[in-house]
């Protein structure tokens, strides 16, 4: 089947790391949620930072409450490469 065969080759190509995630407050006083990797298995983020931008106005105690809820929900990153 073409269908299966073609999700067999893109799994093929899928790099998985479990992560967890934490606030950082930037020099302009904007808090992020950082994202760290626990493994480094993931080549395409091996000396990447990724940070996820939250809206303006977003307190302290927002930023840390929804790090919270996605450590509490998110079990990793998958990258998948063609």
């Amino acid at each position: 089947m073409i269908i299966s065969r073609s999700i067999h080759k893109l799994m093929a190509n899928v790099e998985r790391d479990s992560c967890r995630f934490k606030i950082i407050q930037g020099a302009d006083g904007k808090f992020v949620v950082r994202m760290e990797m626990f493994h480094k298995t993931v080549s395409l983020l091996t000396d990447a930072i990724v940070d996820f931008e939250l809206l303006n106005g977003t307190t302290q105690d927002q930023a840390r409450k929804l790090a919270e809820s996605m450590n509490d929900r998110v079990t990793g990153v998958l990258i998948t490469k063609p």
